[in-house]
């Protein structure tokens, strides 16, 4: 058997630098974050509009956390390059009594489904953690038809980051935001704005509903175009 050599580990983007990362940087749902979190979950569900009918996949769903929060469906999957956050997730998904298949895959290569085998595709912060976001874009778009709801969630980093350093500078950055990085997370490969956003699926994907939420969050309803 190979043994993972340092350059495995440290490489940006293979699956051992995610499950490095996923462990060393867990998602934080306590403080000022947790309430953040609750708004861009709220509206990703509203954009999803997710009824009993639909087969819903998660790209990148590392814990389940979002999987759990979503209504009902007749088919949930999850996918993530790395192992050790589906462990979480099959744990996290029993414990709350929600059925999903989990999928263990790299969103920068092809993905293992069929086109329009998802009615709601969502790619929730996730795109900033990988080297090359406009793969992952491609690749949603390839198992996507027309009708799918396409369902985007990014940071917007630099309010995010000027925020942490007003916290940091008076003494609340633990208090409001604990076991968060002071500066941008070293998980985070870019750092996306609106503007950045909109370039990144600029020509691929058309825009149905974006919002900004708490100026910090950028959530969007996309489809594939016309």
């Amino acid at each position: 058997m190979a043994l993972n050599t340092p350059q495995q580990v440290t490489t940006p983007g293979s699956k051992l630098w995610n499950d490095a990362m996923y462990k060393k940087h867990p998602t934080p749902y306590s403080g000022l974050a947790g309430m953040v979190e609750h708004f861009r979950v709220r509206s990703i569900n509203k954009m999803a509009s997710i009824t009993s009918s639909d087969h819903v996949l998660e790209v990148g769903c590392e814990a389940g956390n979002l999987l759990i929060s979503l209504p009902d469906a007749a088919r949930f999957v999850g996918a993530d390059i790395s192992e050790a956050a589906l462990e979480d997730a099959q744990r996290n998904l029993d414990q709350k009594g929600r059925k999903a298949e989990l999928i263990a895959c790299d969103a920068t290569e092809d993905l293992p489904f069929e086109k329009g085998e998802f009615s709601v595709v969502i790619c929730s912060e996730m795109l900033e953690h990988v080297p090359h976001p406009t793969k992952v874009i491609d690749n949603l778009i390839k198992i996507a038809d027309k009708k799918t709801r396409i369902i985007l969630s990014v940071p917007n980093e630099e309010p995010k980051l000027q925020i942490k350093r007003w916290l940091t500078k008076i003494g609340f950055m633990q208090l409001f935001m604990p076991s968060i990085e002071e500066e941008q997370s070293e998980w985070h490969l870019h750092a996306f704005s609106m503007s950045s956003f909109h370039k990144l699926i600029a020509g691929k994907l058309e825009i149905h509903k974006v919002k900004l939420i708490c100026g910090l969050h950028i959530v969007a309803q996309c489809s594939v175009r016309k």
